[in-house]
């Protein structure tokens, strides 16, 4: 969906861009990237058929399966393998998921729209969200005003779906990839639905220090095993009795597993934010002086052919 909301704001093909697809050197460049393309594709595609027609070799879904609970204390494998057998994997992941949020987002800060990128649904205009924050309700006009009512009423129901797969996620299905990609959505809903202005003039945690808590608690859950003398990101785990809840179990992966949570919501957010930004700025103009007398040359010449 990011992609796309990306691909939404790329410029238009323009009168030069045609005129310069006809010429001899487009042409050749074009033919050139097709057979890289094709090459590429049938050269992937017969890797996978290759590995695809291998002889099934069972080495490493037995050993998780059979180390999953006893060693790592959970159910849920394919959960565990992430957080617990690979988790410097997922830390160097999450890491670089960070990286590319706060790229994205440094520069799209400043970017422009093309002006032919320009045309929005009444809805999403500037100033119609605006009026919309100055009546109190902050309602959209038109035929967003169902789906932004709609979408409020589910957003909480949203947050609690979030937490309650991060919290499962170590013995059933779920994760703090999954709880985070269930709340990015809502607050992605909300977006679409109730305009740029009015989600940021009600954000009380900012993507930045979602992020950056997010690999903060990712890694004390890994500097956490050091203090028992295990190696980084060994999970450590307490059983408590509590007056109320009884008999609790506890253990760093759950911290690590928030930690992911909150990277992917916030670096999910953090893009999003950027791109939505786009819709409230002044567009850059499509063509310079330089670039209309180019055109008008190109086109005397195609003329004279």
């Amino acid at each position: 969906m990011l992609l796309l909301l990306g691909l939404r704001w790329m410029p238009r093909r323009t009168q030069l861009d045609e005129l310069r697809r006809k010429s001899l050197k487009a042409r050749a460049r074009r033919a050139r990237d097709l057979v890289v393309a094709i090459i590429a594709g049938a050269g992937i595609t017969g890797l996978a058929l290759v590995i695809m027609l291998r002889p099934p070799v069972e080495v490493l879904k037995p050993f998780f399966l059979e180390h999953a609970l006893p060693d790592a204390g959970g159910r849920n494998v394919v959960n565990v393998i992430l957080v617990d057998f690979r988790g410097f994997d997922t830390f160097g992941e999450i890491t670089v998921l960070s990286i590319v949020a706060l790229t994205v987002y440094a520069l799209l800060r400043r970017f422009r729209p093309a002006a032919e990128s320009r045309e929005l649904p009444r809805a999403q205009r500037e100033d119609e969200a605006r009026a919309a924050l100055a009546s109190g309700e902050g309602l959209p006009g038109g035929y967003l005003l169902i789906p932004a009512v709609v979408g409020r009423m589910l957003m909480p129901v949203a947050g609690i779906v979030s937490v309650y797969f991060l919290l499962r996620g170590h013995n059933a299905p779920g994760g703090g990839f999954v709880g985070g990609l269930v709340m990015a959505t809502g607050i992605i809903v909300q977006y679409m639905t109730s305009g740029v202005l009015w989600v940021e003039s009600r954000l009380r945690v900012h993507p930045h220090y979602w992020i950056a808590l997010g690999l903060i608690a990712a890694g004390v859950a890994g500097v956490a095993a050091w203090f028992v003398a295990a190696p980084f990101l060994t999970s450590v785990e307490w059983d408590l009795t509590l007056p109320v809840l009884g008999s609790l179990h506890l253990s760093t992966v759950l911290l690590f597993d928030l930690g992911v949570y909150m990277v992917v919501v916030g670096a999910t957010v953090l893009m999003l934010i950027a791109i939505a930004h786009q819709s409230l700025r002044q567009s850059r103009k499509s063509l310079s002086a330089d670039e209309r007398d180019e055109i008008q040359v190109m086109a005397a010449v195609e003329a004279d052919r």
